[in-house]
């Protein structure tokens, strides 16, 4: 999307004919449902502008924008080589403490692109312009300040505003990135907030019940169970339960939350003392044994119960355990979300991913632009062919995903290679399967899915002497 003149689309026309104008300025590739009052506050804008500066049908500004996969939108941005500023408009009357926490979470985005912000609100209804200072307050602004803002002489950004922003940037992990979780220095997606409100409001009212989300990998489950159980410890203690190997990871939130206790999944046994917690959140679920499972829900009185866990329906049920998932799926009354915007990959890699698991019986996507699939006849090709691989910048570990080895990883990588050897092969139902029998919970199949989805960007499969398998993934590549 383009930035546009906000003079040339506040001119008196009907809403039709304003909404071809947008779409033919600024290239967005559907029409936009412009809101009447909105567009009344933006022509009162121009209007006060026009009062106090010239060539205001030079200015450009990228209307109505919205982060992908996010749900963050900016009503108007004006992106400049030095500097940026935000215009939010409002038409009625809105608190000081409303208007402050729009403009502080939007200088938080725009803060990625590494320039100063000047962030403002115009209230049409009340011809009322308030800026936020350095400081985080809200204070009257002059008009003469911001029209000399905008008529700085830098060059505009002329590019597609999307280039600017990747969702992936705004997704932490309270694991590996525990300071930033801390400081509080992420926002939700508009889906994560929608979950986390009626979740909230069921507990306020109930004080009981069970609760699950799920998602593909990176969807931001973690960060949204973690910012539930912050809220939740404000008043009580909570316990967090962590399953599978994320051991040190905690101790830094482990040492500053003292309201959340943090047991890992080994923790489970007979009896276990859980009456001292209002609540009990469950991270990465589906690692949960069924076993460990009940002997959960033996020792939970009355407390709410929130689950959080990976969508594995692509990885054939021969490779994995689902009891403990079926289980918790039909509790009495669960509420039961689903996470579907991925943010921290690319939604191409993450599709080829959940296709190469389990192959579709129809035509897939047709060409995987950052996926390569190479050959080795024998072990000192697939050696030359990873030093190549590394030398471009992929992340490569010498069998990750190996049956002994109970980590499924919490780093990301923007590139990664992965040798397939023979122990895969592709089932009479498509699904990838392994000749070496692992460990229940965790198959190597279900290892190597949970390895890949740590690619963000880019992802490399050497196959090692394994034909079949090749053939197949060639075959996907082509949209076969």
């Amino acid at each position: 999307m383009k930035s546009i003149s906000i003079y040339a689309v506040t001119r008196n026309q009907n809403i039709g004919q304003l909404q071809k104008l947008e779409r033919q300025l600024s290239g967005r590739e559907y029409f936009l449902k412009m809101r009447t009052w909105e567009l009344e506050s933006m022509k009162s804008l121009v209007r006060e502008l026009e009062a106090h500066m010239d060539e205001v049908y030079a200015l450009r500004f990228f209307y109505s924008f919205q982060i992908p996969r996010l749900g963050k939108e900016f009503d108007l941005l004006q992106i400049k080589d030095e500097q940026i500023v935000n215009i939010e408009l409002k038409s009625g009357a809105v608190s000081d403490e409303t208007i402050r926490k729009q403009l502080i979470q939007n200088r938080y985005y725009l803060s990625v692109l590494g320039r100063p912000i000047y962030s403002y609100t115009y209230i049409s209804s009340q011809n009322r312009l308030v800026r936020l200072t350095n400081h985080d307050h809200i204070v009257e602004a002059d008009w003469q300040q911001l029209c000399g803002l905008l008529k700085n002489k830098s060059a505009d950004y002329g590019g597609e505003i999307e280039d600017l922003f990747q969702a992936e940037m705004y997704l932490i992990s309270p694991l590996t990135e525990p300071l930033k979780f801390l400081r509080k220095e992420y926002f939700l997606t508009s889906q994560q907030r929608d979950i986390k409100r009626q979740i909230l409001k069921r507990i306020r009212t109930e004080h009981t019940g069970y609760y699950s989300f799920s998602g593909l990998p990176g969807t931001g489950k973690t960060l949204l169970l973690y910012d539930i159980a912050m809220k939740l410890s404000q008043k009580h203690k909570v316990c967090m339960i962590h399953c599978g190997e994320a051991g040190k990871k905690w101790e830094i939130l482990h040492e500053r939350l003292r309201r959340i206790d943090f047991w890992s999944d080994n923790q489970i046994k007979s009896p276990i003392n859980l009456e001292d917690y209002s609540a009990i959140l469950v991270d990465e679920a589906h690692l949960l044994s069924a076993e460990k499972l009940e002997l959960l829900l033996e020792c939970v009185k009355e407390q709410p119960v929130i689950f959080s866990s990976d969508v594995e329906d692509m990885i054939s049920s021969k490779e994995i355990d689902r009891r403990g998932t079926h289980r918790i799926e039909h509790f009495p009354e669960i509420q039961i979300f689903r996470l579907t915007n991925r943010i921290r990959a690319n939604a191409e890699v993450s599709s080829f991913i959940q296709n190469m698991m389990h192959l579709p019986t129809g035509k897939s996507q047709k060409g995987y632009p950052h996926i390569e699939v190479v050959y080795a006849n024998d072990s000192i090709e697939a050696e030359k062919l990873i030093k190549n691989y590394k030398s471009q910048g992929y992340q490569y570990r010498k069998e990750p995903y190996d049956a002994n080895d109970n980590t499924t990883g919490q780093e990301h990588a923007e590139y990664l290679a992965v040798v397939l050897n023979d122990q895969y092969y592709y089932d009479e139902e498509g699904y990838l399967r392994s000749n070496k029998q692992g460990r229940k919970e965790m198959s190597d199949v279900r290892k190597l899915f949970h390895y890949l989805n740590q690619v963000k960007e880019s992802l490399a499969l050497v196959i090692l002497e394994n034909e079949e398998v090749y053939g197949r993934l060639l075959n996907l590549l082509q949209g076969k």
